[in-house]
């Protein structure tokens, strides 16, 4: 009797022992296991992230597009890589028949001296009339004719895409303007990191969604392969774009949050376009 009552207090001691090593070995902030069965504690639930897996194991919902940039846009100061030159777009007329201008001062240099900066003022400081071009990769385009530089620019809600498809401009005193490139604001108007962070996430969200339809429509056809090689240059493309934007850590970001958005455009544009045999198809009259 005397040893059943010393093995069953041995066994008590042994007991305590582990819950308090286990209670010790307890990190702070951390959750302990709960047993199966059990309620979990009260306390505020884990914050779910926009977009996450949840327990169906699907993913949220990519959400809207950011808003178009002829809403946005005008009367906005945007500046070539976030630091020189200037480009305003003005809204004009009534909201029935609207149409848009373009002031705009370049930023390029003289001769092959990257030292040498210029900034002449595009069409003399006068504004040009923007003409629309539709919307062919998913943002409003618009062509902005200046004597000497003709651009097109393609929309963003707060940044501007700009190619020159007549190669680069030549002004006087043999200064040379490149404005290919993204426009937007400088450092201090640039959005916080944790909105550039929650933007980026929706951003990647579309363009994964966008891509993984393409893929499967492409996947049998001539331009699967091309598709495929030009989605993997994408991440070189954006880095080569967006390295020198702004004078801070904060402009690689926002350029990149920006590059996403209008890759993220272009390839919706195209899952909404009906591939040739869909179209072909749909055309198609029906067979009696």
């Amino acid at each position: 009797m005397k040893r059943f009552g010393f093995l069953l207090a041995i066994s008590a001691l042994v007991a305590f022992g582990g819950l308090e090593a286990r209670a010790q070995m307890q990190l702070p902030g951390a959750v302990a296991p709960t047993p199966q069965g059990a309620t979990v504690p009260s306390g505020r639930p884990p914050a779910a992230r926009g977009g996450g897996v949840g327990q169906s194991g699907q993913r949220g919902p990519a959400g809207p597009p950011p808003r178009r940039g002829e809403e946005t846009l005008p009367g906005r100061n945007l500046r070539y890589l976030g630091r020189q030159g200037s480009m305003v777009i003005t809204r004009v007329g009534p909201p029935t028949q609207q149409s848009f201008t373009i002031a705009a001062t370049g930023a390029g240099r003289r001769g092959n001296d990257i030292r040498s900066i210029c900034t002449p003022d595009l069409n003399a400081g006068q504004t040009v009339t923007l003409k629309p071009l539709g919307r062919p990769a998913g943002l409003s385009r618009f062509e902005a004719a200046f004597p000497g530089c003709t651009m097109v620019i393609d929309l963003l809600s707060d940044a501007a895409i700009v190619t020159a498809p007549d190669g680069v401009c030549r002004f006087t005193e043999e200064c040379i303007v490149d404005p290919t490139g993204i426009w937007g604001p400088v450092d201090r108007e640039m959005p916080s990191d944790a909105e550039i962070e929650r933007a980026r996430g929706a951003a990647d969200r579309r363009l994964n969604e966008a891509r993984r339809t393409l893929q499967a429509r492409l996947r049998t056809t001539p331009e699967g392969r091309a598709f495929l090689q030009e989605q993997a240059g994408f991440g070189a493309n954006r880095e080569r774009v967006c390295r020198n934007y702004g004078t801070s850590d904060a402009g690689l970001g926002y350029c990149a949050l920006k590059y996403t958005e209008a890759r993220a455009a272009a390839l919706e544009a195209r899952v909404a376009t009906p591939a040739p045999a869909e179209a072909s198809t749909a055309r198609r009259p029906p067979s009696r």
